[in-house]
């Protein structure tokens, strides 16, 4: 009975060293280096206007929001996250699309797209500001086109070279409307890996802290994606659905505020009348 019960002790204490370890382990930690460029990547004015035929492609599927009162409210929040990101010097634009699924998507060259359900299941502008940083961060990151790069490698996309024929309007490049198409409807641009989605939330909680926001906001905005998805997964759209479990990203994040950030959760803008106006505006 004794050797019974010393086996199942040390099988416990085994358990517990093991949930220390993983507890103690940070997946931000191989982000904290990284530094970003276009370097293997098109050139960033190819990107740029690879960004913009995308968009046009976007707009044919797409209805924004036109009332400027919005619009220019998301985009100034935007900005403000934009002036404190790794790649600020990019001319970054930002979009409201028209559509009740709660979701938020970046492409190329400094697009951002937020729709208006996304912004219907926020409750602060902390929480809003979190989702967009975590787009900016996409772009910062280079994902959109780490994602070209990919659909070039394993023969689903024109060579790099290719691309940026077209994004030039070369005669060899084909038609970069075609492209943008393939590139959209393809699910290849905005279809990240779950560790690119990671360092995403990463740079976003950095840019929310550096903007003065409460880094809280992040969390509660992913506890209200987790609380969807457990009662209506139907209201996430296929790119917030794609990304690592809300439950997940939400430890991850605080785990980070605990390490790096503390007290960050406690201070900073949380809300504003604006943005209480803008919900009220699209009710």
């Amino acid at each position: 009975m004794r050797s019974v019960t010393h086996r199942f002790g040390v099988i416990a204490l085994l358990g517990t060293i093991v949930l220390t370890a993983l507890a103690a382990e940070n997946v931000y930690d191989k982000f904290r280096t990284r530094s970003y460029s276009n370097r293997g990547y098109l050139s960033e004015a190819d990107e740029i206007k690879l960004g913009a035929q995308v968009h046009e492609e976007l707009r044919k599927e797409h209805r924004f929001v036109t009332d400027a009162t919005i619009t220019s409210y998301v985009n100034a929040l935007g900005q403000r996250l934009v002036s404190n990101s790794k790649r600020s010097n990019l001319r970054y634009q930002f979009f409201v699309v028209d559509d009740k699924a709660i979701n938020a998507f970046a492409t190329l060259g400094g697009y951002v797209y937020v729709h208006t359900g996304l912004i219907r299941a926020t409750e602060t502008e902390a929480q809003l500001a979190s989702v967009i940083g975590h787009e900016i961060g996409h772009i910062v990151g280079r994902h959109g086109l780490e994602n070209v790069k990919q659909a070039q490698k394993y023969g689903t996309l024109a060579t790099i070279a290719g691309v940026a024929g077209a994004v030039l309007g070369g005669q060899k490049g084909g038609n970069i409307g075609q492209l943008a198409g393939n590139l959209i409807f393809g699910g290849k641009l905005m279809k990240h890996s779950r560790d690119a989605e990671r360092e995403a939330d990463y740079l976003g909680l950095y840019d929310l802290q550096r903007s003065g926001y409460n880094t809280r906001g992040m969390v509660e905005m992913f506890e209200i994606l987790q609380n969807i998805s457990a009662k209506n997964p139907n209201l996430l759209g296929n790119v917030l659905a794609s990304h690592p479990p809300a439950r997940e990203r939400a430890a991850n994040t605080t785990n980070e505020i605990r390490a790096k950030l503390r007290g960050s959760d406690t201070r900073g803008t949380n809300t504003s009348n604006e943005f209480q106006r803008i919900k009220a505006r699209l009710r």
